[in-house]
């Protein structure tokens, strides 16, 4: 016979510290992609109980086989592959706080970012920002009609559209190996 689990008692990530530093390679929101979806258990069955309470929402992406994880305003979210148990990637939007390279973050002008790291590039194969040599950073344009104008002057050496930064998303690695084979890793 096996022991019914309390609950109350099971321990594990429960919330994300959305002042956290964003972290290529690493993870943002004290979140590491060496966390699994095991440290998530307690919010996974929360909703199984009535009176246990989670600041972190999830939704099961039946297509790609992937829980989505995150903050109750999606200020952040987490993928992670349902058959590895890994986390795929992590993204973070209007109202996180943390910083990339300690300085930049949502609601910057990507042309500040572009000024101070020049190793971060327009990809034309993907249409987003992204830091060579890869290390899992990508940063999306507000609107596909601004990828376009971003890709155009880029193909034409002008300058490039400036814009809000909305998100900033980071992917694992070896994920990212198997998504971009060949045309993102170096």
């Amino acid at each position: 016979m096996k022991a019914r689990v309390n609950i109350e008692n099971i321990t594990g990530i429960q919330e994300f510290n959305l002042e956290a530093d964003i972290i290529p390679r690493i993870g943002a929101a004290n979140i590491s992609f060496k966390n699994s979806i095991s440290d998530f258990e307690p919010v996974i069955t929360a909703n199984f109980f009535d009176n246990h309470k989670t600041k972190i929402k999830h939704e099961i992406d039946s297509k790609n086989i992937y829980i989505s994880l995150s903050s109750e305003k999606k200020e952040f979210e987490i993928n992670i592959d349902l058959l590895s148990g890994k986390i795929v990637s992590m993204t973070c939007r209007k109202g996180y706080k943390g910083k990339l390279f300690k300085d930049y973050g949502i609601g910057n002008k990507m042309s500040e970012l572009l000024n101070a790291n020049k190793n971060i590039y327009f990809d034309l194969d993907h249409n987003f920002f992204v830091n060579y040599p890869f290390d899992g950073l990508i940063i999306y344009a507000p609107s596909y009609e601004l990828a376009q104008e971003i890709f155009n002057a880029t193909v034409e050496e002008k300058i490039i559209p400036d814009f809000i930064i909305e998100a900033i998303e980071i992917i694992d690695m070896e994920f990212a190996e198997k998504i971009y084979s060949g045309t993102l890793i170096y």
